[in-house]
């Protein structure tokens, strides 16, 4: 695996004349940072632009979402290479290609700890009223946004009791003071609800969709809760679900397919996005053409085709056949049936209401709640697609009449592909958070949790000698 994370080469993004604007369209240079580059406030928000330049997975060329979009449909089954086998296409895991994952976050948490380390010890009186705190809150809240994946893909997130945690990095760190041990799990979930409880009280309750604000990190909280998965964290999930909704911040896009094809991230369901770079859609090797064009390229499967059956969904969703691969489609969610790349169909979400609406439902049935109030807030998310009472179709009836607990955590499951497939990976931990029993009757080549998450990367284990054990199931 590439070594992107040995960290001392990318910190902070520094222009020839400094400027407050933060934007991803028009990004400077990397710099080597060793010292203290954060002077004022000016010099701070172009450093916290670096660690959005970071999470957007960014260069000079284009933003790259690939990994987050492609990754989850695979392992659940419902995206695969339109020309080639994959392993993970079958959750044999241990010859991934995935865990590349690894140095791409642990980047972002220390420019995010660049960021925070030298913003914290600056006077207050230099920035204006709030404004210290809300940089510290943006960059603590994509900290553990990073560190968060690093534990669902490479940390045993299911099991409170468990040794195998993130590697919780809570410095900016050199090639000199790297080393160090993995956490519990136990101590990587409060580390990130440490940083997300910062970041509720302390961002901005306004602001662009391509920026985090108090309601991305609640949203964020919210996965964090749910994974987490005590009885507590799912009355707090459904609480932060209901004053998300409530806020008047954000709404539910009456025809979800606007969002793909014709608003992007105007519109109101969008509560965090990733904006493309200038062009990138007419760049050959950008993160929508994965749909279209190229040696190894993406596809539906026919299990996914078989979820959209009787949803409008399935009309921009799936696309001609794909001649190369038997049972596969084209995925046309963002190239459309033209199959065409444009700056709209680089645009990637990374957290829109829908989510939260079923994060709520999932959290309410898990606590023991109201089952009427979670298929209402489920209904609402099929409202946008199309599916309502009135049309009294297949798939409405389906979360009218699943009347136990477990059968409408399988509704708001299937509902989370239906909504989600090929954005971000919520989809793949709604399947896992079920019984392992449940998860091998769903996805079938899922039959031990060691099949949950990768291995750490080999690489890891040299560069990185006191950070411990591998995975269960893995060797080094």
């Amino acid at each position: 695996m590439k070594r992107t994370h040995i960290i001392i080469f990318a910190l902070l993004t520094i222009t020839a004349q400094y400027s407050c604007k933060k934007q991803l369209d028009a990004p400077p240079k990397d710099a080597l940072v060793e010292g203290n580059t954060i002077i004022n406030q000016q010099t701070a928000n172009i450093a916290l632009n670096g660690v959005y330049f970071r999470f957007a997975n960014a260069d000079q060329t284009k933003t790259d979402w690939s990994t987050n979009q492609v990754n989850p449909g695979i392992l659940t089954g419902v995206l695969d290479d339109g020309h080639n086998s994959l392993s993970e296409a079958r959750n044999v895991l241990g010859k991934t290609n995935f865990n590349s994952d690894w140095g791409r976050y642990y980047t972002l948490v220390n420019a995010a700890n660049g960021v925070i380390d030298q913003v914290t010890i600056l006077p207050d009186n230099l920035f204006s009223n709030g404004r210290k705190e809300q940089i510290l809150a943006e960059a603590r809240c994509l900290r553990a946004f990073g560190t968060f994946k690093v534990l669902l893909f490479m940390g045993q997130w299911f099991d409170i009791n468990s040794a195998y945690g993130a590697l919780l990095q809570n410095k900016f760190i050199t090639s000199t003071t790297y080393a160090r041990a993995r956490s519990s799990v136990k101590d990587s979930y409060q580390f990130i609800l440490e940083d997300l409880d910062y970041a509720i009280a302390n961002a901005a309750a306004t602001g662009s969709n391509v920026y985090i604000t108090r309601w991305a990190a609640m949203a964020l909280k919210m996965r964090v809760l749910l994974s987490r998965g005590q009885q507590a964290d799912y009355t707090g999930c459904a609480a932060l679900g209901d004053s998300i909704i409530n806020s008047g911040n954000y709404v539910l896009e009456p025809n979800a397919r606007d969002i793909f094809y014709v608003k992007g991230l105007t519109s109101k369901e969008v509560i965090l996005g990733v904006t493309p770079q200038a062009a990138q859609g007419n760049y050959y090797y950008n993160t929508s053409g994965l749909y279209v064009r190229r040696s190894s390229f993406y596809v539906a499967t026919r299990a996914l085709d078989s979820i959209l059956q009787n949803d409008p969904r399935r009309s921009w969703y799936i696309g001609q056949p794909n001649a190369d691969k038997a049972n596969t489609f084209y995925f046309i969610k963002y190239v459309q049936p033209g199959l065409a790349t444009t700056q709209l169909s680089e645009v990637s979400y990374a957290i829109r209401l829908a989510e939260v609406y079923l994060m709520a439902a999932e959290a309410t049935v898990r606590a023991g709640g109201n089952l009427a109030s979670a298929r209402t807030l489920i209904h609402a998310v099929q409202a946008g697609a199309g599916i309502t009472a009135t049309d009294n179709g297949t798939n409405y009836l389906a979360v009218e009449q699943a009347l136990t607990a477990d059968a409408l955590l399988r509704e708001t499951y299937v509902e989370y592909i239906r909504s989600f497939a090929g954005e971000d990976d919520q989809y793949y931990f709604a399947l896992l958070r079920f019984p392992l029993a449940t998860v091998t009757s769903l996805r079938p080549t899922i039959t031990t949790k060691e099949q949950y998450i990768y291995p750490i990367p080999h690489s890891e284990f040299t560069s990185n000698p006191l950070i411990g054990a591998q995975n269960p199931g893995y060797t080094q």
